[in-house]
């Protein structure tokens, strides 16, 4: 499972080969194992996110001598789900769908995507992903693009996912409406009230936890930084605002590897979990170039990706959001946290399951 969720094509024979392991090679001693996706049988039948191993040998009997040779065919099966990179939990209250996209591209070989309440895909949409789950019933989404696999709708709703994480806090403001006016330069991490805004500008975030009120507005700029997690709140007279970048922004930022400085593993940005919703998407890339690896958590809010031409991760990029649009844009979404010391931080919901 860990195979195909980093995007590789080994995944049959690494599976075959952890059977060999537990004593089950695939071709010795009468032993036949198959790892095939999309399960025939089973309660997970036709998962496009299902993988399922079978076994099956042939041993000898001490008290069935005279029936089959004395010999009988066992097997066993398990499962695994591959783990969602994609979950959208609103209820339709903020948008008429949780998913939009049109004219553009949702690729996502090695994992899934959850829908809460429903989705749309325009005729000139594309989506291409391992595994679409819709909670609400066929008739509560509209697809007329090209989505595969087919969405497995009625799907058990999903709860936040990343709830047991801790979110940070405001404490105190360390700049307030900064401004620099500089070309290039640097920042550090830090609390910074009542927005972070620039434009036609070089910035290079310094590794750590970047705590934000007001909102921020990136346009005409390059920003670039590792380790970073860029917390949205209110506080400071800073209210909790929007997050724009673009248009004409060039961003490639990534998430921390490990929690330190503040910053947290593999979330890239954080919106506040008690975040005033509104009909608008508060997180909005504009006509821009969004790459690096990490995770947008934005529980309370809507995502808008319009006209950007990439939006991706080298290993992973994730999205929990209350809604999304994506229009003009390549988005590819990925898995492979093979780097990061704690692993997948959507673990509990996949894993093996039969």
């Amino acid at each position: 499972m860990l195979e195909a969720e980093r995007g590789t094509n080994n995944w049959v024979a690494q599976g075959k080969a952890d059977a060999g392991v537990n004593g089950f090679t695939d071709g010795v001693g009468n032993a036949t194992v198959t790892i095939a996706q999309q399960p025939s049988s089973g309660p997970y039948a036709g998962d496009y996110d299902a993988i399922q191993a079978t076994v099956t040998t042939t041993v000898s009997t001490i008290f069935m001598g005279a029936l089959n040779g004395g010999k009988v065919t066992l097997s066993a099966q398990a499962v695994s789900l591959q783990t969602p990179c994609v979950y959208l939990t609103g209820t339709g209250a903020l948008q008429s769908y949780s998913l939009e996209a049109q004219n553009g591209s949702m690729l996502a070989d090695s994992c899934p995507i959850y829908v809460n309440t429903n989705m749309y895909v325009a005729s000139d949409g594309n989506m291409a992903v391992d595994a679409i789950n819709v909670s609400g019933p066929a008739s509560s989404s509209s697809i007329a693009g090209f989505a595969y696999p087919s969405p497995h709708f009625n799907s058990p709703p999903l709860a936040d996912p990343l709830a047991a994480i801790a979110s940070p806090s405001f404490s105190g403001c360390d700049q307030t409406s900064y401004s620099n006016p500089n070309a290039s330069f640097s920042l550090s991490p830090g609390t910074y009230c009542k927005g972070l805004n620039f434009s036609h500008k070089s910035v290079t975030l310094n590794p750590g936890l970047y705590i934000i009120t007001g909102g921020a507005d990136w346009s005409n700029s390059t920003v670039t930084g590792n380790g970073v997690t860029l917390f949205f709140t209110k506080g400071g007279g800073g209210g909790y605002g929007q997050f724009l970048i673009g248009p004409y922004s060039t961003v490639n930022l990534t998430a921390p590897t490990t929690t330190s400085n503040g910053a947290i593993a593999t979330i890239l940005v954080f919106a506040d979990r008690s975040w005033t919703a509104t009909g608008a998407q508060d997180f909005e890339l504009l006509s821009s170039t969004i790459q690096g690896d990490g995770i947008w958590y934005l529980t309370g809010a809507g995502l808008l990706v319009y006209s950007c031409g990439t939006f991706a991760g080298t290993d992973y990029l994730g999205v929990v959001a209350d809604n999304t649009q994506f229009a003009g844009t390549y988005f590819e979404p990925g898995n492979n946290y093979s780097n990061i010391p704690t692993g997948n931080p959507f673990r509990p919901l996949g894993g093996l399951v039969q």
